[in-house]
């Protein structure tokens, strides 16, 4: 059938798939850093200026997309979920110089590369900007170490030994 001959309802593209989110464990209290919060609370404000716009561009007769006002609706309730659920929790005041939430940990690989870390919540992490979960094993293995200590860490490539060579609080 034709493209042309079909509702944008039936489209079944992935406007209308939901932002999946990270779930945590039973009893696990959601940290996330006072960044961190700020940036999803500006992110929030950002998205309900926008759908702000959206509507009042309907109402002057202009038709947005409904697959955008969906998926732009979807991220504003997702955001406020996590906003409700998230405990913003500074770094350490006094031990500063131990591995804890919120710090940012330089560790050498076996291969003699050198990576930091930083250690964040869960709905802020971004592995790509080297930005982990405080869940995750990395970040559970390092946890409570100081610099020059060295750590066995086991990742999908094998075990290893890492070094951590700095270690800093913003």
């Amino acid at each position: 059938m034709s493209k042309a001959f079909t509702r944008e309802s039936d489209d079944s593209g992935d406007d209308a798939l939901p932002l999946l989110r990270t779930q945590l464990p039973p009893g696990v209290t959601n940290f996330i850093t006072p960044g961190g919060a700020q940036r999803l609370q500006k992110e929030l404000a950002e998205l309900s200026e926008r759908k702000l716009q959206l509507t009042s561009t309907n109402a002057e007769g202009m038709d947005s997309s409904a697959a955008e006002q969906r998926k732009l609706q979807a991220r504003i309730r997702q955001l406020q979920q996590i906003l409700q659920s998230v405990v913003v929790t500074e770094p350490p005041a006094g031990d500063r110089e131990r591995v804890g939430f919120g710090a940012s940990v330089t560790v050498r690989h076996a291969n003699k590369e050198e990576i930091r870390y930083r250690i964040v919540g869960v709905d802020e992490s971004d592995p790509a900007r080297d930005e982990i979960s405080w869940l995750s094993p990395l970040a559970r293995q390092l946890m409570g170490h100081r610099a020059g200590d060295r750590v066995r860490f086991r990742s999908p490539a094998g075990a290893e030994e890492l070094e951590i060579v700095a270690l800093a609080y913003e």
